[in-house]
């Protein structure tokens, strides 16, 4: 099997919430996708995406532009079910996670589809037959984060993840006092501070919030700070941001700086390395979050697939992402979310995603042998 077409799709993803605070841009209003499309020779056509949010020049027209390289130089004509070898070739290229995330769901998809398996059973098998999603609130006043609170609350979820840090650090004490002290019984919250806070502010407000019951993710910027604030607090500590990668999910559990730790599948540059972070954090009894920087149903599937292959022990929870935007791209509406909790609709092979065409549109770039 070789692979003989790629097509990149750029999607524009509006905002279900209207605006959201992403580390560079507070009060974004869309979001943006590359969607890449895989066909092979032997017409298997699988699906993967990369998703961002925010003016960063790696992500939107810049992924395309450098996916488009990545795949035209350097991996065309290989055999997709070969996933050593993809990852291998990639792997040459230091960083640069999401230009690689979805030629490798891709792949994984086409793998998939051509064993008739789900992704799940490719990747170790299910150990559940549903997980637990979190909802992310955005920055905006406490008492209409509360009331955001109440509303998801009442749909069924039980874990919050709160976004702090944009600038005001009373306001952000108001926030965290208002919401979590309203915290009912069997509930989590995850103050996500996406590495706003200095060292001395996040000092200050984790005091004066001593007495409540949170998750700190990401208090400060640096890898280094963070250990200091997780050795001079007593909560306990989820690292995301200055994650980027296998090596430093390594560090993090050599140098103890975290309790949990946050695996971003379009960072980790897709299913490979994303399952690769899974097994060695499992194995260092770290708690896993699995998020992406936005993404349609196609991400959101792979999200399922690496939560209900996660030991429960060591799964704390992902989220419906597919969900926080307007756009669709598949007709067989293929993740089910229910009571705060989400799973697959079948046990179709690959993704399990049935992608329409026909809302893709035409592709920004194809590449082709």
């Amino acid at each position: 099997m070789r692979i003989k077409r790629v097509s990149l799709h750029h999607k524009v993803m509006p905002m279900i919430c209207g605006k959201f605070s992403c580390s560079l841009e507070p009060g974004t209003e869309t979001a943006d996708v590359i969607i890449t499309r895989v066909e092979t020779q032997c017409g298997l056509v699988g699906y993967g995406e990369a998703g961002s949010v925010g003016g960063y020049p790696s992500y939107a027209a810049g992924a395309l532009a450098s996916s488009a390289e990545l795949i035209d130089r350097h991996l065309m004509d290989k055999d997709p079910c070969n996933l050593n070898d993809i990852q291998y070739t990639m792997s040459l290229i230091d960083g640069h996670g999401p230009i690689k995330a979805g030629f490798d769901m891709a792949c994984w998809d086409i793998l998939g589809k051509s064993a008739s398996k789900p992704l799940y059973d490719l990747i170790g098998g299910k150990l559940r037959d549903r997980v637990p999603i979190y909802r992310s609130i955005p920055t905006i006043d406490p008492g209409d984060m509360v009331e955001s609170v109440n509303d998801w609350r009442r749909d069924g979820y039980r874990m919050f993840q709160l976004r702090v840090g944009h600038g005001d650090i009373q306001a952000d004490l108001q926030r965290i006092s208002r919401v979590i002290s309203e915290r009912r019984e069997g509930e989590e919250f995850t103050v996500d501070v996406a590495g706003h806070w200095r060292r001395d502010e996040a000092l200050y407000v984790l005091s004066a919030v001593e007495d409540l019951d949170f998750t700190v993710e990401q208090p400060c910027w640096t890898f280094e700070d963070c250990i200091s604030i997780r050795q001079r607090t007593g909560f306990p500590l989820k690292l995301d941001n200055s994650l980027n990668g296998v090596p430093d999910v390594l560090r993090a559990y050599a140098e103890r700086a975290c309790e949990s730790v946050v695996i971003q599948v379009n960072k980790y540059a897709g299913v490979t390395q994303a399952r690769l972070a899974r097994d060695i954090a499992a194995a260092a009894g770290m708690g896993i979050t699995y998020a992406t920087q936005w993404g349609t149903e196609i991400t959101g599937s792979v999200l399922v697939h690496l939560a209900l292959t996660t030991p429960p022990n060591r799964f704390i929870s992902t989220l419906d992402i597919h969900n926080y935007s307007s756009l669709s791209v598949t007709t067989n509406d293929p993740i089910v979310v229910d009571n705060g909790a989400m799973w697959m609709r079948s046990d179709a092979p690959g993704l399990g995603v049935e992608v329409d065409d026909e809302r893709l549109g035409d592709p920004d770039r194809v590449i082709e042998r």
